[in-house]
């Protein structure tokens, strides 16, 4: 498992290599770049940032400190950060929850969200269910 992560000390992150797999849980403590088209069969959790790579694929939970979601990523389960959560376009996730901010931007979609601070929804966007108590801002793409 951990031949496709290398580590980077000065800077505290873990880089996984494009097209890497993982059949267990993933816990790593520290900021996480994700390669492409990374596929992981159970839950990741990261205690620092999280970039997940372009055509990932989780099929179980996601938390994190703070996360960007690259185009085209699937999240099977949930996806919980604390501070910041961006979901760049064409990205599919099941349940997505922030203690700050989200930001999502087109072609993205949600089955229920959740913000402690503002969702920021820009251009057309598939949301099924937004929690209550979620302060909502849909802009129109640029």
């Amino acid at each position: 498992m951990m031949r496709f992560i290398k580590y980077h000390p000065r800077s505290n992150t873990y880089v996984i290599e494009k097209r890497a797999f993982f059949e267990e849980a993933l816990m790593l403590d520290g900021n996480v770049i994700v390669g492409q088209d990374v596929k992981f069969w159970k839950n990741l959790t990261v205690s620092g940032r999280l970039e997940l790579g372009k055509g990932s694929i989780i099929q179980g939970n996601v938390k994190a400190g703070s996360a960007l979601v690259c185009a085209a990523v699937q999240i099977l389960g949930s996806i919980q950060t604390v501070s910041e959560l961006v979901l760049l376009d064409g990205a599919k996730v099941n349940v997505a929850a922030c203690e700050g901010d989200i930001r999502v931007r087109p072609g993205c979609s949600l089955g229920s969200v959740k913000a402690g601070g503002t969702l920021e929804l820009v251009g057309k966007v598939v949301v099924k269910r937004v929690e209550p108590l979620t302060k909502v801002i849909i802009r129109a793409e640029q």
